[in-house]
Order: structure tokens, then C-alpha cells, then sequence
């Protein structure tokens, strides 16, 4: 029984790639490898054989030898594996007993001399994203005994990366990030492949409803769900009834917020619930009455702000399959965009789904919150034209917490958890939230094909309450200080994926790959 098997497509590959990743795998950290070059020439396959390693690698040219090995992994003919990083993986499946699958961080060429390595640091398992590229990188390790319930080993081995990451995930049942660093890629695009075959074929096993679009220039796949359904949607807008000037002219900010969503959506099956405090002018409500008619409702609020409670006031004033937070100060951009995100409530595993956010200038405002561990919204104030790093701004993906001033959740989930704290009146309602429906086994899902703008504190200045600071850190603490979706090698306290680093590489990669490419 060897402890490792390598598996290599080296179909078409060069002699050099091969003895790369062949002298990776003696410094590797096992002396006992088993490599299978699959569809290596002979006399490829015999050069490697007669290469010096120790004992540490044999080259073997069955696909069976994986019946008698505990681990596999699936390495690119040119890539290597890092240094000793075999005792990581070791480690990692140690202290995660039952863990399938794991992925890790990869360092990749620059070609500049002063800063030799760009690495990828990679976020926690996210299967929503791993449906638009493969972010978990060209290199898995999986228990042998999981082969056979996704394909055969030789078809396995052939297959294109982002399509074998999908096959793979969808059987294993516990997949492990380890943020280290396990590959040293031959390429120098740290940019996650992505394939719509795989996508599409990967759809259709899982019985997802859904059009598949590749785009690509990022590269990645769109699943855009089709709408089996047209649940009931109660949208909860709290309100003083504020003007503010916007785009240059003078606006009743609820009027236009609850009118932009009239108008504009493409989703009509929703009531609008407006929770008014008691100073919101007699002639806003007027208007809103002319405007919304039938489905819309007030209700008076006269006690002191609690945005918490107003919003759980309005959502238990109606009946709804889903409800919308929304507030005030915003305005639908993307016409589809409710659609989009109830679509997302196909699958019964999502319990909350958040749009990207914009400024009134149309840089991003909200794209998912991240713990670094200070709360914070992800590339706030950066151009949503930006790719970020993997192409994290370009695809749909999970997240450890949305912004409330535009988040779709589901009525049955938002009961469950007791909906929104009211002991956080005025910030960190949403985040505390979020953890409670992901607690409850649910998933927050952010979208940035669904556009709003968000005009922040236009009807209230924000402020940094620290008795709230201190009760969501008492509630919250350890989840705070490692979010799944983030990563311990990246730079902590900023809103920006950047690498640990005062490199000006770390900070071009963390500002995109750098724009998308038109």
C-alpha cells in the first residue's frame, strides 16, 4: 500500500514538463510516491524510470495502482508540487479525519527577477463558485476510495481541470482548504480555468435548472437559474421619508427607491411594506400611496430608531415566500435583478442572496462583506469594471455576510433565526444575521450579475457604536477572526485580497488581473 498517487495526463506534454514535475515529487515530503504518466510516449516513460530519486518515486503505467494507494492527486504535466508540501497534506488529513478532498494555495512564475513568485491564496469551499471557474486550483487530493464513485481514474486523469473539480466535489462529501502553499504552477496566469461543457454537463447531473453563458475574457461560466416559480415577495423598506440630492437633483429618496422597483424590475410579484417613522412628511406617504396602490402598505413606527426591529416589523406584517430588506436609499440598475436573485431560491440549501452595491459615482459599495477579521464591504470604493484577483469580483459565490440595505432571504429562514438582532440598532445587524442563517445550515450567496445603487447615508450618518463593536465580537468572536471565505496569508484589516506581503505585486494582483479585459 503506497501513501501517494500522482497522477499526470501527459498526453502531448514535453519531456521537460514531465522532469519538472518529476523533481518536485522527490522533495515533495514522502518517500513513498507512485507516479502515473498517463499516456506518456514509452520512451518518456523509460527516461523518468531511469531518473535518480532516492526510491522516493516510482513510475508506474497502470490506472489500477490508485486500488492500492490511500491518497491521489491530480497534478498538471509542467506544475510541481511545492516543497515538502506533501507534509501538509499529510497533516491536514490528520486532523480532519474525515475530510475527501483538498485543495491548496499555488505559487506562480513572474518572470520578474526582484519578485520571482505571484501566489494564489485561496478561500474556503465554495460551490457556487466552483460552478463559474476552478477557483480551487489544477491540483486535488482526494482518498483513493473516492475515485470510483465520480469516473474511472483514466477518465478522471484526461479530463479538463475545472470539469475533474467539479466530478470530484460533487461526490466528496468533506472538502478542506489548507492555506498553503501546494502547487508551483508552470503557468504564470494565476486566473482560475474555466470550462462551459463541464458547467453544463455538471448542471444537468445535479438537476439545476439553469442557462449556462460562458464569458470568455475573465474567464468564467454564468449559471443564470431559470425561474420554476414566482414565489411572493415582501419588500421592507424603513423610512423618515428624508430628501437628498441625488445625481445632481432633489429627491424624496423612499419615493424613487420604492418607483425604481415599480418601473424597472422585470419581477413583478412583490408588496412593498413601508415601516415610517413618525416625522416621514404627510405628502411622501401621499405619494407613496399614488405610486404603489394596492401593494403597497404603511406602518407607523414612533419609537426611537431601531433599524433592526423596524425591518422585522414589516416583515411579520404581511405574508410573503420571500422578503426583501431594502432601504430607502437605493435604486435598481440592473433591470433583472430581483429575478436573478429570487432564481437563486431554487436551490433550498440558499438562505440569503445579495446583489452588488454602488455609489452614487458607480464605484462598489458592497461586494459581500469580509472578516479580515474587521467587518467590512469587500472593495469598497473600487471600480466594479474590476476583475480582483481570480477573478473574485466577476462570478457568483458564497460569502460569510451581505449588506442588509438590499438582501433577499428566505420568509422560512428569517423566522427560524429570530430575523434581525434588535440589541444591534443601527450597524452590524446584517452581519449578525448572516452567521445565524449560515448556523442554521444555510448559505449567503452574493450575486454581481444584479446591480443597485446605494446612496450610504444619505438618510442617516453612520456611526461606529462601540457597545455594538463589542457585542458582535462577544457573539461572533472566533467566526470573525477566520472567515472561511477569506484566507490566513492574505493582509488582515483591509477590504482588499492582497497578499501579506509590501510587494507591489501583492497590490496589483489584489486590484484586479488588473481590468477586465474588453
Amino acid at each position: 500500500m503506497s501513501e501517494f498517487l500522482v497522477v499526470t495526463d501527459a498526453q502531448g506534454a514535453t519531456l521537460d514538463d514531465l522532469v519538472t514535475t518529476h523533481k518536485s515529487l522527490v522533495v515533495a515530503g514522502s518517500k513513498d510516491i507512485k507516479w502515473l504518466v498517463y499516456g506518456a510516449v514509452p520512451d518518456a516513460v523509460k527516461h523518468l524510470q531511469r531518473r535518480w530519486s532516492f526510491r522516493r518515486v516510482r513510475v508506474v503505467a497502470t490506472a489500477d495502482e490508485f486500488k492500492t494507494s490511500e491518497y491521489v492527486v491530480f497534478l498538471n504535466s509542467g506544475d510541481g508540487l511545492y516543497r515538502e508540501s506533501l507534509v501538509n497534506v499529510r497533516e491536514t488529513f490528520r486532523r480532519n479525519a474525515t475530510a475527501d478532498l483538498i485543495y491548496g494555495d499555488s505559487a506562480h512564475p513572474t518572470g520578474i527577477k526582484a519578485e520571482p513568485l505571484s501566489f494564489v491564496h485561496r478561500p474556503g469551499w465554495s460551490p457556487e463558485r466552483l460552478r463559474a471557474h476552478c477557483y480551487v486550483g489544477e491540483t486535488l487530493v482526494v482518498r483513493a476510495d473516492l475515485i470510483a464513485s465520480a469516473a474511472t481514474m483514466t477518465d478522471l486523469a484526461v479530463r479538463q481541470p475545472h470539469d475533474r473539480a467539479l466530478r470530484l466535489t460533487e461526490v466528496a462529501k468533506n472538502i478542506v482548504r489548507m492555506p498553503e502553499i501546494l502547487t508551483m504552477a508552470k503557468s504564470q496566469d494565476t486566473r482560475p480555468s474555466a470550462s462551459l461543457t463541464a458547467v453544463v454537463e455538471h448542471c444537468a447531473r445535479q438537476k439545476i435548472d439553469a442557462t449556462c453563458e460562458l464569458d470568455a475574457s475573465v474567464p468564467s461560466v454564468r449559471v443564470k437559474r431559470k425561474l420554476t416559480s414566482e414565489p411572493s415577495v415582501a419588500v421592507i423598506v424603513p423610512t423618515r421619508g428624508t430628501s437628498a440630492e441625488v445625481f445632481g437633483a432633489e429627491r424624496v429618496l423612499v419615493v424613487e427607491a420604492v418607483r425604481s422597483l415599480l418601473e424597472k424590475s422585470t419581477y413583478q410579484n412583490f408588496e412593498v411594506v413601508v415601516v415610517a417613522d413618525t416625522p416621514t412628511p404627510q405628502s411622501v406617504l401621499d405619494t407613496l400611496r399614488e405610486i404603489g396602490g394596492a401593494r403597497l402598505k404603511i406602518i407607523d413606527y414612533d419609537r426611537p430608531f431601531n433599524f433592526a426591529e423596524k425591518n422585522n416589523l414589516g416583515a411579520m406584517s404581511c405574508e410573503s415566500d420571500l422578503i426583501l430588506l431594502l432601504n430607502d436609499d437605493t435604486e435598481i440598475i440592473t433591470n433583472d435583478a430581483l429575478e436573478i436573485m429570487v432564481a437563486m431560491f431554487n436551490d433550498p440549501t440558499v438562505g440569503v442572496v445579495g446583489p452588488m452595491l454602488l455609489f452614487e459615482d458607480s464605484t462598489i459599495q458592497s461586494a459581500g462583506h469580509i472578516f479580515s477579521p474587521d467587518p467590512t464591504d469587500l472593495y469598497r470604493a473600487r471600480s466594479p469594471e474590476m476583475a480582483g484577483p481570480q477573478n473574485l469580483l466577476k462570478v457568483q459565490r458564497e460569502v460569510s455576510s451581505l449588506i442588509a440595505a438590499c438582501a433577499l432571504i428566505r420568509r422560512d429562514v428569517f423566522e427560524q433565526v429570530g430575523g434581525l438582532c434588535m440589541g444591534f440598532p443601527g450597524n452590524w445587524n446584517d452581519i449578525d444575521f448572516c452567521l445565524k442563517v449560515q448556523l442554521a445550515g444555510y448559505r449567503a450567496v452574493f450575486t454581481p450579475h444584479a446591480h443597485l445603487f446605494h446612496f450610504e447615508s444619505k438618510t442617516r450618518i453612520a456611526k461606529r457604536v462601540e457597545a455594538e463593536v463589542a457585542k458582535l465580537g462577544a457573539r461572533w468572536g472566533s467566526v470573525l477572526d477566520d472567515d472561511p471565505y477569506f484566507n490566513p496569508k492574505l493582509q488582515r484589516y483591509t477590504n482588499i485580497w492582497k497578499t501579506d506581503s509590501t510587494s507591489k505585486q501583492s497590490l496589483d494582483e489584489a486590484l484586479s488581473f488588473l481590468l477586465t479585459v474588453a
